[in-house]
């Protein structure tokens, strides 16, 4: 695709969106426009490129247009860096051989919206002086030497890691069932860091944004030694996240 202009596909819309509604920009900065067929619009860009490596200023705008176009319509996000080659193979074999599938989704995720939850430890020390004190092994392990030898560093190393993860999912756990009866499903995305418990996407209802954030607020007390970072609303990015192939 190098020599051609290929189409970035950003999202499907319900609805037929007319053709200067937005004014972004997509990938490589070029304008981001709609593919209409029938009922279902398709939100796209040009691009000379067939893939896009995973670096920040390509998922914001990969990103962006959804969002904005979450703003008007119900949109089903595509993953990151699925590209068509021309607008007739996205009327073909989006807009027309897959309308069922995508009525479908549309109909599941009706009135549904995705919120972000992160959990951090801003003070590791103090989350490792917890751990030693509540572990008696530890403590023995400490106890027998003034000076750990060499072996004896590796498994009080290998211990605290232990308990660390242990620690990590006992609170996260605690957190999403603080708050899983205000959300309809969840996913646990990647975790980045030691000091890092919590990476969660969370579908709610439409409207549930302020009461589930008031949630996220109560829970922030009961949990002292964290600090909770809430987000969105967003698309649906884990919950649909399209993939179409060609071949």
């Amino acid at each position: 695709m190098n020599n051609t202009t290929g189409k970035y596909l950003h999202c499907i819309i319900k609805g037929k969106v007319p053709k200067g509604r937005f004014k972004l920009d997509g990938l490589e900065g070029n304008a981001v426009y709609v593919v209409n067929q029938g009922n279902l619009s398709c939100l796209v860009s040009d691009t000379s490129c067939d893939h896009y490596p995973l670096w920040r200023e390509h998922i914001i705008a990969h990103q962006k247009p959804i969002e904005e176009a979450m703003k008007y319509y119900n949109v089903l996000p595509f993953s990151f860096s699925n590209i068509a080659n021309s607008e007739d193979q996205i009327n073909e074999k989006i807009l027309k051989e897959r309308k069922n599938e995508l009525e479908e989704l549309f109909q599941k995720f009706k009135g549904k919206t995705e919120v972000g939850l992160k959990a951090f430890w801003p003070d590791m020390r103090l989350v490792f002086q917890e751990i030693a004190a509540k572990s008696p092994e530890l403590q023995r392990l400490k106890k027998g030497s003034p000076r750990l030898t060499y072996h004896q560093q590796i498994a009080a190393g290998e211990l605290v890691g232990k308990l660390l993860e242990k620690r990590k999912k006992e609170e996260a756990q605690n957190i999403i069932g603080a708050v899983s009866n205000l959300a309809e499903d969840s996913k646990e995305q990647q975790i980045f860091g030691e000091n890092m418990i919590l990476n969660t996407a969370f579908l709610i209802k439409k409207g549930g944004e302020n009461k589930f954030a008031k949630r996220v607020a109560i829970v922030a007390n009961n949990v002292p030694r964290a600090k909770l970072s809430y987000s969105g609303p967003f698309p649906l990015y884990n919950f649909v996240g399209l993939k179409i192939s060609f071949n």
